[in-house]
């Protein structure tokens, strides 16, 4: 689809009362390409922008419910940038100047011509998307780095320098992406990256795990659904492609996404159009999808549990996020970025990890990727009570597998900790004895269990 300013469809709402000329208005804009929802009273209105910001509104101030004047404040408060038309009979200064007070941008006194409503729709919009360019643009004269929109892609190790390189690239196109890595490395984080980092940062990031969703129901949650297309559908229901128009939808586990949905995804994509479920009418959008899954997409896609075609487009660039296992180096990083990140929310001050803990996280393979880190990390700052994390810190399994299994890797602080907790425990916490069979004076043993933050259970 073109990107000039004001020549693809825009989102309209028409409030209108008379229907005829509401209807009239409507098939003009539709007839040019426009999307278009009419709205017969303020309440529909405020119905309608629960759901969607539309970019034109054409209001008219003699409404059955209430004055159309009262609506153009709450309007500009739901999103100052939507541009609104105002139509009425009438024509005199006092009603135009508080029109524009109260934030209408344009005025049509009725009767007006309908070629004439559809050339300055075609203007408003314009300038409308002229405006949100200007502001992403110069958002983007000081624009963040891959770095500062994504703090948590830590490390510097050589796999995820590229990630850092590839999403700094793919986010100033309009490319489609698709994201690939087991579960737990950061897809969705790197999808909303791309998103801060593109042109689109200012439209919608809109997500939905495709697995979290039964088949039956995720059409309808993607495409939105007329009322009575089927039971339980009481009302009209924008879907998440309308909702994410000029901006990114991010479909997370994409391959859990059932054939039929796929195909229609696919023409949405390469058309720019799709209707609601039980709609007849095109509802045309601007959007950049994003897709992510753990699975081999390519190979599902040769065996036909996944449409090549769809795979085709969707994979116009790809990004295969590293495991953790694969960049052991940025474990301790990452560790130390999660403790800065926790304190504040936990109520600690850990400001460090042992020697041992480091050689046990540093050694772990990570099933469970940076989730899993993050969340070792989070239970261990809850067990602790002093400004260290410490081995006895972390789960049991973790220790169980990691290196400091053994005690090649232990500095000599912690074997003399661990030899303490030992004999001290063996004899009942017996101070006497225990400093006794140290060989070391009972006062010396306060300052060493003091020192080591050892004490009776």
């Amino acid at each position: 689809m073109s990107d000039a300013i004001g020549d693809r469809p825009g989102r309209i709402v028409v409030v209108e009362d008379d229907e005829a000329l509401a209807v009239a208005i409507g098939k003009v804009l539709e007839n040019v390409g426009h999307g278009v929802e009419i709205a017969g009273c303020g309440a529909e209105l405020e119905g309608y922008l629960a759901h969607q910001i539309p970019e034109v509104i054409l209001l008219d101030l003699n409404l059955p419910d209430r004055d159309g004047m009262d609506l153009l404040p709450m309007v500009k408060e739901m999103d100052e940038d939507i541009s609104v038309i105002v139509i009425t009979g009438k024509q005199d200064v006092g009603t135009v100047v508080e029109a524009m007070k109260r934030g209408a941008d344009h005025f049509l006194a009725k009767p007006f011509a309908l070629e004439e409503l559809n050339a300055e729709v075609t203007k408003v919009l314009a300038q409308h998307r002229l405006r949100r360019r200007l502001a992403v643009y110069s958002e983007r004269v000081s624009s963040p780095s891959a770095g500062e929109v994504l703090p948590d892609l830590v490390g510097t190790s050589k796999p995820i320098k590229a990630v850092r390189d590839l999403v700094a690239q793919v986010a100033e196109t309009d490319a489609s992406v698709v994201l690939l890595g087991e579960t737990g490395t950061g897809k969705g984080m790197i999808a909303r990256g791309i998103h801060h980092l593109s042109r689109r940062a200012s439209g919608a990031f809109v997500e939905i795990n495709c697995a979290s969703v039964q088949p039956q129901l995720l059409e309808a949650e993607i495409f939105g659904y007329e009322k009575g297309a089927f039971t339980g559908a009481v009302a009209r229901k924008p879907g998440l492609l309308e909702i994410s128009d000029g901006g990114t939808l991010f479909l997370d586990e994409i391959a859990e996404m059932d054939l039929q949905a796929q195909g229609k995804l696919l023409t949405a994509i390469e058309s720019g159009s799709f209707r609601r479920v039980g709609g007849i009418k095109e509802i045309h959008v601007d959007v950049r999808v994003i897709a992510a899954t753990h699975h081999d997409l390519e190979k599902e896609a040769a065996s036909g549990t996944f449409r090549q075609d769809l795979f085709y487009r969707l994979n116009v660039f790809q990004i295969a996020l590293p495991a953790l296992r694969e960049r052991l180096d940025d474990v301790l990083e990452l560790a130390h970025h999660f403790i800065r990140a926790l304190n504040p929310s936990l109520g600690r001050s850990v400001e460090s990890l042992s020697p041992r803990t480091a050689a046990l996280l540093a050694s772990y393979q990570w099933p469970g990727n940076v989730r899993e880190l993050r969340n070792v990390i989070e239970r261990a700052m809850i067990l602790a009570r002093g400004p260290e994390l410490r081995p006895e810190h972390i789960p049991p399994n973790l220790r169980a597998k990691g290196a400091g299994a053994g005690t090649v890797l232990n500095s000599m602080s912690d074997v003399e900790r661990e030899h303490i907790e030992k004999v001290l425990s063996a004899l009942n916490f017996n101070i006497k004895q225990a400093a006794s069979i140290l060989g070391i004076s009972r006062s010396t043993l306060y300052l060493k269990m003091k020192q080591y933050d050892i004490s009776q259970p």
